[in-house]
């Protein structure tokens, strides 16, 4: 499944330096399957111009997981989890470049095999 991690280019640095998408605020990684950068509004959030997608196959969707009063309208194609997400599951790194989505940087790992 490919989902979605958006971010800070400020965050970025420190992302890219550890090799791992992880956890923030909750002991969470939080995923869209909403490529777009207005799936985040819902959370409050609107200054991210980084997105990276990854392709996972175990996690947990938020609606199934989250107590009811964080169950927030825009939230349903939400997902977290508990584990950081390492590079090799890592498909691109875009950033947000007047109003379009560019790879970010030469960060893209469509091509590559993996081991």
């Amino acid at each position: 499944m490919r989902l979605y991690h958006f971010t800070t280019e400020e965050n970025l640095e420190q992302i890219l330096e550890s090799g791992y998408l992880n956890q923030s605020g909750g002991g969470l990684v939080w995923l869209t399957k909403n490529k777009e950068l207005e799936a985040q509004e819902w959370s409050g959030g609107s200054n991210a111009t980084v997105r990276i997608s990854v392709s996972l196959l175990n996690i947990s969707h938020f609606g199934r997981n989250a107590p009811p009063q964080k169950l927030v309208q825009g939230a349903v194609d939400w997902y977290t989890t508990e584990k950081a997400i390492p590079r090799k599951l890592w498909v691109d790194v875009e950033s947000l470049q007047n109003g379009q989505w560019r790879i970010y940087k030469g960060l893209s790992y469509k091509n590559r095999k993996i081991k």
